[in-house]
């Protein structure tokens, strides 16, 4: 346990000196999710909703969104980088564990990309006195539920992606369905129930279902519980998923000498 939580620690500190060693990467980090957050808003907002309402809502669907979207970018940006840095080979020369390297990955990125984005999101909250003093206990919990489902699924794109020829498709995949599908901008409740399915297989919709309901934004008929067994289901298919791609791709890489699986 101690081996693995060093290897994920040295992950993150590669990614901050290599990656965020800037105040106008932070800057970009911070301006670019804000102008999309807005966007959305004044583009619902001469609809007759509800202004504070409309902000908290849109504000946890950002918050969530922003997490789970920076661990696609993270994915496809860091396989470019293992690639032509050539780190990718000599990585898995190591006798690192590799749930750890891949988790180090999707939480190093996560830490250093959302935190600014967070606090905004938080300001949003207090100021449409949805997060009030007598349930400010609640927002550790929800950010640890944002943190924890993030680095799963983020670990499980950085599998398929560093082993991947050109897994660049995946970023649409994984951006427009998700954003739609998940409820960031509108009620999942208002799909059809088509959509409603296809909701199901992202687990920011379970992280979504759960902190709207927390904060009295979301008066879902199934009981909180229901989302939270969700939420568990699709993180154990998501870390089988990522074992099974790390363990296969060694045992090609040991066969043929090849990283590049698919």
């Amino acid at each position: 346990m101690r081996k693995s939580l060093l290897v994920m620690k040295a992950e993150i500190k590669k990614q901050q000196q290599n990656d965020y060693h800037s105040y106008f990467v932070y800057f970009s980090l911070l301006v670019w999710p804000i102008l999309g957050f807005w966007e959305i808003y004044y583009t619902y907002r001469p609809f007759e909703a509800q202004g504070r309402e409309l902000l908290a809502f849109l504000g946890t669907g950002f918050m969530a969104y922003t997490c789970f979207w920076s661990m696609v970018q993270n994915a496809w940006s860091m396989s470019n980088q293992e690639r032509k840095n050539g780190t990718l080979e000599i990585a898995f020369l190591t006798p690192a564990n590799r749930l750890a390297m891949v988790y180090g990955k999707a939480l190093g990125a996560l830490l250093q990309e959302v935190w600014m984005f967070c606090c905004f999101c938080i300001f949003v909250l207090f100021y449409t006195k949805t997060l009030r003093w007598d349930n400010l206990a609640l927002l550790p919990l929800f950010l640890m539920l944002l943190l924890a489902a993030s680095t799963v699924w983020g670990g499980m794109l950085n599998a398929v992606f560093l082993f991947s020829r050109d897994a660049s498709i995946l970023m649409d995949l994984f951006d427009a369905p998700m954003t739609l599908f998940a409820g960031t901008r509108i009620p999942v409740s208002c799909f059809p129930q088509w959509a409603k399915v296809i909701s199901l297989f992202f687990p920011l919709t379970y992280c979504l279902n759960m902190i709207r309901f927390i904060l009295g934004l979301q008066k879902q008929d199934n009981d909180v519980f229901v989302s939270l067994a969700g939420l568990i289901i699709c993180l154990a298919v998501m870390l089988f998923i990522t074992k099974y791609l790390l363990d296969k791709v060694e045992k090609h890489n040991r066969e043929t000498g090849k990283l590049q699986f698919y």
